[in-house]
């Protein structure tokens, strides 16, 4: 199977930002991880590398280049904040998008990481949140009353049968796991629950989005977000062997 990767440098967040900074980061640790995982190989899956966007102007700036570069490969992109997901969205087009996030991201607001979902599902396309346990009282509002957007259990996602674009914002994972996140938040999901998820989707996956990773000098926490980066390709080429 034959993925490509493309980072997209941008943070548009006033506070605690730095996640531009995190596909430079996150590819130099992938050179130091085991590539074998549970069964697959991941050197025999050719994965090309169509470099970073920087400093794009506008979202329209970043679907153009994306839709230049991308091909017919599974699309990997590393963010990035949660923002560059709906460039994703309106480049690749799939039918449904899920969000791994601890955040709704339903805020009433132009295009940001705090209203990407809302914006995306207000688009059209049936979107799904897993792992979210933080709410605005205005998100909470909006998500009782909008059925494009549902906060999906394991077993809704894997009864999606459509192309899936999966977005996975890091501080899904607990804290005690990922620090390096902008907006950390207790009580959040496990190594091996995220990689559940993914597993539940990823027979319908067409692309993948890994954003809101923060550099920092804890280098074990881009090591855990690399890994999981190559946990989750490995668990779609096993879904295309099955």
């Amino acid at each position: 199977m034959d993925f490509e990767l493309l980072g997209v440098c941008l943070d548009r967040k006033i506070l605690r930002r730095g996640s531009d900074r995190a596909p430079y980061e996150l590819r130099k640790t992938f050179s130091e991880l085991e590539t074998f995982i549970d069964g697959i190989d991941l050197r025999e899956h050719w994965l090309k590398d169509l470099g970073n966007i920087v400093d794009p102007r506008s979202y329209d700036d970043i679907i153009n280049q994306m839709k230049n570069k991308l091909d017919t490969k599974f699309s990997v992109i590393l963010g990035g904040d949660h923002s560059i997901s709906f460039s994703g969205v309106k480049t690749i087009n799939p039918k449904v998008f899920v969000s791994f996030d601890a955040h709704p991201d339903c805020e009433p607001l132009d295009l940001s990481f705090r209203s990407v979902t809302r914006v995306i599902a207000e688009e059209g396309y049936k979107s799904y949140l897993y792992g979210v346990r933080s709410f605005s009282k205005e998100e909470s509002k909006y998500l009782k009353n909008n059925k494009n957007i549902k906060i999906a259990t394991l077993d809704d996602l894997k009864n999606i049968k459509n192309p899936v674009y999966l977005s996975i914002d890091f501080d899904v994972l607990d804290p005690s796991i990922m620090p390096s996140v902008s907006f950390p938040e207790p009580n959040g999901l496990t190594f091996s629950e995220v990689l559940d998820a993914i597993k539940a989707l990823a027979k319908n996956l067409v692309a993948i989005d890994f954003v809101e990773f923060l550099p920092t000098e804890n280098t074990m926490s881009t090591v855990i977000a690399g890994k999981l980066i190559y946990s989750a390709l490995a668990e779609i080429v096993k879904s295309r062997l099955q």
